[in-house]
């Protein structure tokens, strides 16, 4: 599926980026940083227009994590019912936000990730206040693209005027991409204290 999507980016490039960066914050597993990281090399190249990427990640990025929070404001009453497992997790989910919300909001968009969804629905359910929510969020999620879309571009400008280009440009998102994913998996199995 990623190099699927990765063959779309020069013709498709910003909508790409906005409907993936949509859906991850949605919980639907999508390579938008693999993607992120070829658009930037794409741009590079002079395939892609910088700073249309960067709008387009930015804005699919911040509806996604404000539809998310939404979702979960609306299911809160549920997810709170007294006496369930849920109740108890809610419980200390609301009290995590309410000591560390802002914080947790902005790293889990741009440094931690794979956290970051999953907050989305835990600050809504928690109750944060939408305002404060989106400020986190929208500064975090632009940090996060600018982030990505930058050190692909900055490996895809070593192409500029190549013969080839805009497939080096998607071989070395590719590479990117997988020492992203290999960078967080040997994270996890460390935290977990499985190496």
């Amino acid at each position: 599926m990623t190099q699927d999507l990765m063959a779309l980016l020069p013709q498709w490039g910003p909508w790409l980026l906005a409907a993936s960066a949509f859906l991850s914050c949605m919980m639907v597993p999508v390579p938008t940083s693999a993607l992120l990281l070829t658009a930037g090399a794409l741009s590079g190249t002079g395939h892609l227009h910088l700073p249309w990427l960067v709008l387009a990640a930015f804005a699919g990025a911040s509806v996604g994590d404000v539809a998310a929070f939404s979702l979960a404001r609306r299911l809160g009453p549920w997810l709170n019912r007294a006496g369930t497992k849920r109740a108890q997790l809610m419980e200390r989910a609301q009290d995590f936000i309410a000591r560390r919300g802002l914080l947790a909001v902005f790293l889990s968009r741009w440094l931690i990730t794979p956290l970051g969804p999953a907050i989305n629905y835990v600050a809504g359910a928690a109750g944060m206040a939408l305002p404060r929510f989106a400020i986190a969020s929208f500064a975090g999620e632009l940090l996060w693209a600018v982030i990505h879309l930058g050190i692909g571009h900055l490996v895809g400008r070593n192409f500029r005027n190549d013969e080839g280009a805009a497939l080096k440009a998607l071989a070395v998102g590719l590479v990117l991409a997988g020492l992203l994913f290999a960078t967080r998996a040997i994270w996890r199995r460390t935290r977990r204290g499985t190496i």
